[in-house]
């Protein structure tokens, strides 16, 4: 491919990457007399009909979507090289940087640099959603480092809003570790699939982890339905709020997960946050105050909440397709809390992106905590409610006396009603009918709460109200079933 000019145009140069359907070549515009990065068709997808339309409807998706933080796209064509091949390419800037999966190969990120990726990913994510265009591979290899900040690359398997998930052929694209849980039912294409992705990106720029053990394509689909997230762990700069955000991101119902432009306000305003400490914590500590004061007092910040594992929501995710193929051969074996080995479904082989290093040491999640669900292939569980969970549990500070081994223990009793968490607390709805009522609330740190009426009501409505967010909590219950709405915003 190097040295060829393409239509008599591009002036093919050398090769910049690879992936599986595609390789990127630096090449020279001749007429505009500039470099340009062109993608074209490799291997056996070369020639495929159904390759060819994809790329030709990246190119389309793309052009049309101008963003600052998304790659622009400068032209389509359709070659013919001297052996009578037939080549289709897109044209596309050349960005200077790296990938984010370059960049993690060294690391993870520090806080605020990774809120601030992944807020501008969660911004190019909403202009994308607002033209009814999901994006379906957000991973940390379609990801773009440069001076200019981020920039979302690859939109090859993008779709609209509504289309079926599943190829004519039945295989369902994207990559193993980042899909979500809905994706495998093979139902519609939502922008929730986008938004559980960006969670896990977040997770991955914090940690360089994911938040599950799994090594195979199989392992990794079968721990989106199956497993809970593992929490994230506590690291400094790392606020609580980042935390509840996080929780939102991966929750296991579409429905209940906020939309990209909410993660891109929220993830703004805790970079600033996270900024902010950082340079209080750069600054030197008075003589007068003792050393350890500064680390206490980050001591207490960091361990101010405790944020559970995500909590099993309402219904059953029906998995359509009948067996997992995995791309590297390897078939599922993989137990499930309760020790079956759940089914699967084939999946794109070019997408495959490798896990991300996981220590070995670290233990599995307790089988006490709720876990995802995955009904029988034949569908959804009739007349499956809502699940309620009790709230985080607290346990005595380290300044705490113990209590005398005589007393008895309190009896702890669930708390009822379904608790929903925003950045500015958790707010525990109960629903009777179609009648919902306020059962506690608990403000974030920081947080105050306005004036609010408890119920029972027809729609709950709970404003939480920092020094620069807000959070609007608002439920209805349709037949017993919760149906929450959670906005964040500047104020």
């Amino acid at each position: 491919m190097a040295g060829d000019l393409l239509d008599g145009r591009y002036q093919v140069e050398s090769r910049l990457g690879a992936g599986g359907m595609s390789v990127v070549w630096r090449a020279w515009d001749r007429v505009l007399e500039r470099a340009v990065a062109v993608k074209v068709l490799a291997g056996t997808q070369a020639s495929a009909r159904g390759a060819r339309q994809r790329i030709r409807a990246e190119a389309r998706a793309a052009a049309g979507l101008w963003h600052p933080h998304v790659t622009s796209v400068y032209d389509y064509g359709e070659h013919t090289d001297d052996a009578g091949r037939h080549v289709s390419y897109v044209v596309m800037e050349l960005l200077p940087g790296q990938t984010l999966s370059q960049r993690l190969a060294t690391g993870p990120l520090p806080p605020a640099a990774a809120m601030r990726t992944c807020a501008q990913v969660a911004e190019a994510l909403a202009a994308a959603h607002e033209r009814n265009l999901v994006h379906r591979d957000i991973k940390p290899s379609n990801v773009m480092l440069t001076p200019a900040g981020v920039k979302v690359v690859d939109f090859g398997i993008a779709t609209t809003v509504g289309r079926p998930e599943l190829e004519a052929d039945g295989r369902l694209l994207g990559t193993a570790a980042y899909l979500a849980p809905e994706r495998l039912a093979g139902g519609t294409v939502l922008p929730a699939s986008d938004v559980y992705a960006l969670g896990l990106l977040l997770y991955r720029t914090l940690t360089n982890e994911l938040p599950w053990s799994a090594e195979t394509p199989t392992q990794m689909l079968t721990a989106h339905v199956y497993v809970d997230p593992a929490p994230l762990p506590d690291i400094e700069g790392v606020s609580p709020e980042v935390h509840r955000l996080l929780d939102r991101c991966l929750a296991t119902d579409p429905a209940d997960r906020p939309d990209a432009a909410e993660v891109a306000t929220a993830l703004r305003a805790l970079t600033d946050d996270a900024e902010r400490r950082a340079e209080q914590a750069a600054q030197p500590v008075p003589e007068s105050a003792p050393a350890t004061a500064v680390s206490s007092a980050s001591r207490r910040r960091r361990n101010a909440v405790l944020i559970p594992v995500l909590l099993a929501t309402a219904g059953t995710i029906s998995l359509l397709l009948p067996q997992f193929t995995a791309t590297d051969g390897r078939s599922g074996g993989v137990a499930t809390r309760d020790g079956a080995t759940p089914p699967g479904a084939a999946f794109d082989a070019s997408a495959t992106e490798p896990p991300a290093p996981r220590q070995t040491s670290a233990e599995p999640a307790p089988s006490s905590q709720p876990s995802r669900t995955l009904a029988a292939a034949a569908g959804p569980t009739a007349g499956a409610g809502p699940s309620t969970s009790p709230g985080p549990t607290t346990s005595p500070s380290a300044g705490e006396p113990p209590r005398p081994s005589s007393a008895a223990p309190a009896p702890t009793s669930p708390k009822p009603g379904t608790p929903l968490r925003a950045l500015g607390g958790v707010v525990t709805v109960l629903c009777t009918g179609d009648q919902a009522r306020v059962v506690s609330v608990e403000p974030a740190p920081g947080y105050r709460l306005r004036d609010y009426d408890p119920g029972p009501v027809r729609e709950i409505q709970v404003v939480l109200l920092s020094a620069g967010n807000r959070s609007e909590i608002r439920a209805r219950c349709e037949d017993g079933t919760l149906v929450p709405k959670i906005r964040e915003s500047r104020q």
